[in-house]
């Protein structure tokens, strides 16, 4: 039997929901985005759920019908076929409301906008939903940590396996797909949600040697040249050979919920730059678990790290190379891959207890490939309690 989210806790997501809607004018909101839907009903399908200030959810499911059906659901369920029937569907279940109705602008597209705002309730205004829902998503629950925590040991499951599996003149491919292949057996659920209509990504990224300079069109520090133009990032043909830092960046997903992990292997040995690039990026680990607390506001402890980074001469290898390096040294994970909050020097939000972040450190050294490292912890008022339990060191095989 599939493992449902307890009822308690989407309800205990739905009641300070709807507080933040009535305190921001919002009569009604509107959402469809799979994590979203997945965060406030425990399910996914091709719908809306409708959440109004005051009063019970609706979950509005255009598809599968006969499967939602059978399924206990904690809120009611209406049934529908065309974006024309919503407007009576909520009419049915609702006074008329007042206030606006919230809608995921940030990821929502401009034709189903178009339609929702000009066709089916063109006398209501429209409000962003995203920015509440994002915000309370980045304190995570009881629940959702140990969900975390279960996707954390998978990966520390696979990671464990990867000395026996990396020899020379294995691809970057080969190695990619012999990981993948043991973090699906050991619960991984394939999928790795991330906000953004133009953000992809498979599993991860296993890059070697130079190909780890390779940077993506997403935004993330690492990139590698993939094996087509058509998807030009991760794995690549390339062989591993001796002397190359080999980098494993990957996500597991368990129960909707992300995890996130880079460690760096490499054959025979590493140049001396390598390993001095290894030593402040452990250094910059240490700062980070001695000062990530409840309070603190991430674009300090963001530009603390920076100026380390400067201190020691090397900010002009630091987290991607040019115009191309990323702004963030770290990210929330939970349901997405980049979650709030973000460590980059203008965000809004300050930490707190239970947020869980993938921190990431990485250095792109010229002629020599990528130095990394990536743990996902729990930020707590005693200090990081990080979920993934991989040991922090260069495996040398």
């Amino acid at each position: 039997m599939l493992e449902t989210v307890p009822s308690d806790e989407i309800s205990a997501r739905v009641t300070p929901f709807q507080a933040r809607l009535a305190e921001a004018g919002i009569g009604l909101g509107l959402m469809r985005l799979p994590a979203d839907l997945f965060y406030y009903t425990g399910t996914v399908v091709d719908g809306f759920l409708a959440v109004p200030a005051t009063g019970s959810p609706l979950l509005l499911v255009r598809r599968p019908k006969e499967r939602l059906a059978a399924m206990e659901t904690p809120w009611n369920l209406a049934f529908y076929q065309d974006l024309k029937e919503l407007p009576t569907l909520l009419a049915e279940s609702y006074p008329p409301w007042e206030g606006a109705l919230g809608l995921e602008l940030d990821v929502m597209p401009a034709a189903l906008y178009r339609r929702l705002k000009e066709k089916l309730f063109p006398e209501t205004p429209i409000q962003d939903l995203s920015p509440l829902i994002r915000r309370q998503r980045m304190v995570k629950s009881a629940y959702e940590i140990e969900q975390i925590r279960r996707a954390a040991a998978i990966l520390d499951g696979a990671f464990a396996g990867a000395p026996e599996i990396i020899r020379a003149g294995l691809s970057e491919l080969e190695l990619a797909a012999a990981l993948e292949y043991r973090l699906r057996l050991l619960g991984h659920q394939g999928l790795v949600r991330l906000r953004g209509w133009e953000m992809e990504m498979f599993i991860g990224h296993v890059l070697s040697g130079t190909a780890g300079l390779h940077l993506a069109y997403t935004d993330t520090p690492s990139g590698g040249l993939g094996f087509s133009p058509a998807f030009p990032q991760g794995a690549s043909l390339k062989k591993l050979a001796p002397g190359e830092p080999i980098s494993i960046d990957l996500g597991a997903c368990y129960h909707g919920y992300v995890a996130d992990m880079t460690r760096m292997y490499a054959l025979e040995s590493l140049p001396d730059r390598a390993w001095q690039a290894w030593d402040l990026i452990l250094e910059l680990f240490h700062r980070f678990e001695a000062e990530a607390r409840p309070g603190v506001p991430p674009g300090e402890l963001y530009q603390r790290l920076w100026e380390i980074v400067r201190q020691r001469g090397w900010e002009e290898y630091f987290m991607g190379l040019g115009p191309d390096r990323v702004s963030f040294l770290g990210h929330g994970v939970g349901l997405e891959l980049n979650e709030y909050p973000f460590i980059t020097a203008r965000s809004p939000f300050t930490l707190e207890a239970d947020m869980v972040l993938a921190f990431e450190p990485k250095f792109f050294l010229p002629e020599i490939g990528m130095i990394g490292l990536e743990d996902t912890g729990r930020i707590t008022p005693q200090g990081v309690e990080w979920l993934t339990q991989t040991p922090r060191r260069v495996f040398i095989v």
